[in-house]
């Protein structure tokens, strides 16, 4: 059994639910108490935040390079970076550190393309959806995303942040995401909704919406306990 080396604080919510879920999950597939052996390094995440509205891609790579260093250092055999956002700097990034990462961006494309959607609409965070990381990613995998423009980025963008970072969830804010939602897979003929934020499935759930959900936190956590049993 391999030992994850999870990099969190993006925000602590969604952490705790990779904490909690990799146990759970390690459990349900082999009936007993035992746990997986895990390591966390928490950032801050108003410092990564920052470096990715700034674009200083270089400075973000770095920092995840080391910090993945540091969890080596301890004993991982892999990392895993528990957000979406900071993998806009995956390609400066993949296969630099001591060990690997496991994506959460290729773990979602790869549960899109396997599910045989072809035309999702992605909900993440404004930087997420305006610098087209999924979109991109989707393309490679020769699927055509849907991504909200305007006003709907800002708007869900405020939903996110800073309620949604910090695990407060607002039934007036839910309503809106999913009035958001409904209205792009009628207009746009979306098969299904990417929550590509780890925290947007704090408030958005399968059956929320009238199309399937894909929800990247939790394809993360178990394309992460695959590996811990690889």
């Amino acid at each position: 059994m391999k030992t994850a080396g999870i990099i969190g604080g993006l925000g602590p919510a969604s952490t705790i639910d990779y904490y909690r879920e990799l146990i759970d999950g390690y459990r349900r597939r082999h009936g007993d108490d035992r746990y997986p052996e895990m390591l966390l390094c928490s950032v801050d995440m108003h410092a990564v935040v920052a470096l990715i509205e700034q674009r200083r891609h270089r400075e973000l790579a770095d920092m995840l390079i080391a910090t993945a260093n540091r969890l080596a250092a301890a004993g991982a055999d892999f990392a895993a970076i528990a957000s979406n956002s900071p993998h806009v700097v995956w390609n400066l990034i993949d296969g630099k550190a001591r060990i690997p990462f496991v994506s959460i961006v290729e773990a979602v494309c790869g549960h899109i393309a396997e599910r045989g959607y072809r035309r999702p609409l992605v909900f993440a965070t404004a930087f997420t959806m305006r610098g087209g990381l999924y979109a991109d990613a989707l393309a490679r995998h020769g699927i055509e995303s849907v991504t909200p423009e305007g006003d709907d980025i800002r708007t869900l963008g405020d939903i996110i942040y800073p309620n949604l970072e910090n695990g407060i969830v607002v039934e007036a804010d839910k309503a809106r995401m999913t009035a958001i939602a409904e209205r792009y897979i009628a207009s746009r003929g979306c098969d299904s909704l990417l929550l590509g934020c780890t925290e947007i499935p704090l408030m958005i759930h399968p059956g929320d919406v009238s199309v399937p959900v894909v929800d990247s936190t939790r394809i993360h956590i178990e394309a992460i306990g695959r590996e811990i049993e690889l």
